[in-house]
């Protein structure tokens, strides 16, 4: 190994000794800068809400951390003051001398390398036995202090504070929800789906709570089924020949089966976000409940049909046979319900009549009388055959209907089932259709009103009857 390569060896040791030397004690002032930002900004957080506090105190401390490090990288020892700071252990400097010259082949120079050799490691021994001040007291009690004042701090939290980590859990839950419907935008294949979906993302981007949120799911949701019975309606009305149309278009049945299958993400995201929003002592309004609720129950229903609909494609006209049967059985059992009913309250005298007529498409009709002389009778029959233009209404009890008493004694029979009624049953009434749905419209408004519905939810409804005034 060459005399200088020797020299520089001893010169980087020295280096490296001085810049850990230099190092310590700025370290021990930077974590003590870093932990008194991070401790003053959870101090402040227990003035008002703020909301991540302790992610904004981390970033303060780590950023401290990184200023510090980078201040020590600028601070670090360079190669000549190493040198200097060696050869002032030399006696009469002979590495700085030594290594100021270039020639080696000169007998001066080679001769003061040689010396700088032999004095080297001597040099170097009192070097690293210098005094160092390697502890910086202020800086190590200013550090002990705040930790513990820190530690404090975050023990014992101030109601601000509770509130502020409660609001971020609520924005994760809302973040939560933004997730999930960015990944059915992607996975919708239809154009209109997708431009319902992502119109829902620019929505919640504005949300600011988590039943705002889940508010918005409900009603695209609600949107979403409407759409889809509207198609189903024309699909019915094609299949029917109440139409001239044709039918859906290829489109338009791959929209009717993405509607279904975005229908149950948006509820299962629903109920998610409600779980969760419970878990947060925050529960969802009782009309968002009930909403969830009736999407829950649609969809199970729809299920259900599913279901129904593969069975009976499975067996035939079997099937449909058996589902007439069902259909004049329930009629029958209406009819002995109503004559019960009217009779259960009195002291076993009394007798009514209930006329059930009904004709809607894909329905049926039902027929059903009963006399309450003490024996049950009914008749009942339901054909898969009529149109939407004729609706059986009841007439509203405590009118102008009429009933009738009999005041014969109760006979001997048995009874399917038997209900108090608090007042008479009267007859229905067979109407158009065009007459009677202006007021079931009405009807179902004022009892939303009354439910106090969100005002998006009412625009639903309103857009529901509104389609259906328009068939």
């Amino acid at each position: 190994m060459g005399r200088r390569k020797q020299l520089r060896k001893y010169i980087q040791r020295a280096k490296t000794s001085l810049t850990i030397e230099r190092s310590i004690p700025i370290a021990q002032y930077g974590l003590f800068l870093a932990l008194l930002s991070s401790a003053s900004l959870v101090l402040v957080s227990r003035l008002f809400v703020w909301p991540y506090y302790r992610q904004t105190a981390l970033v303060a401390f780590i950023a401290v951390i990184l200023a510090t490090v980078l201040f020590m990288w600028w601070k670090r020892v360079k190669e000549k003051e190493a040198l200097h700071t060696l050869d002032d252990y030399f006696s009469h400097n002979e590495l700085v001398t030594a290594l100021s010259f270039e020639d080696d082949k000169d007998p001066l120079v080679q001769s003061l390398l040689n010396k700088a050799i032999q004095s080297v490691e001597y040099a170097f021994t009192n070097f690293k036995a210098r005094q160092k001040n390697l502890l910086q007291p202020k800086a190590l009690v200013g550090l002990f202090v705040t930790a513990v004042v820190s530690a404090i701090l975050y023990m014992f939290p101030a109601a601000t504070q509770i509130e502020a980590i409660e609001v971020e859990k609520e924005k994760a839950v809302i973040e939560d929800v933004k997730k999930e419907v960015a990944k059915l935008e992607k996975k919708a294949e239809t154009k209109e789906v997708k431009e319902h979906l992502k119109e829902l993302q620019n929505t919640l981007k504005e949300a600011e709570t988590a039943e705002e949120a889940l508010r918005e799911v409900v009603k695209k949701q609600k949107e979403l089924a409407l759409k889809e019975q509207q198609l189903k309606d024309k699909q019915t009305a094609s299949k029917d020949g109440a139409s001239e149309e044709t039918g859906l278009s290829k489109e338009e049945a791959e929209q009717l089966k993405e509607l279904a299958q975005m229908q149950q993400e948006l509820t299962q995201n629903a109920n998610a976000t409600q779980t969760a929003m419970s878990k947060l002592g925050k529960p969802a309004s009782n009309t968002l409940q009930n909403a969830i609720a009736s999407a829950n129950s649609a969809n199970n229903n729809q299920q259900n049909n599913t279901n129904t609909n593969s069975n009976q494609n499975s067996s035939g006209n079997s099937s449909q046979s058996n589902q007439q049967a069902q259909t004049g059985q329930q009629g029958q059992n209406n009819s002995q319900n109503g004559s019960q009913q009217a009779s259960g309250k009195g002291q076993g005298q009394g007798s009514n009549q209930s006329n059930q007529q009904g004709q809607g498409q894909g329905q049926g009709q039902g027929q059903g009388q009963g006399q309450g002389n003490g024996k049950g009778t009914g008749q009942g029959a339901g054909k898969g055959q009529g149109g939407r233009n004729l609706l059986t209404t009841p007439n509203r009890i405590g009118g102008s209907s009429q009933t009738s008493v009999d005041g014969g004694a109760l006979g001997d029979g048995s009874n399917i089932s038997e209900q108090q009624g608090n007042g008479p049953i009267t007859k229905g009434s067979i109407r158009p259709y065009e007459e009677v749905i202006g007021s079931y419209k009405d009807s179902y408004l004022e009892s939303s009103e009354r439910l106090q519905l969100p005002k998006d939810l009412q625009n639903v409804v309103q857009s529901y009857f509104t389609s259906i005034e328009s068939q």
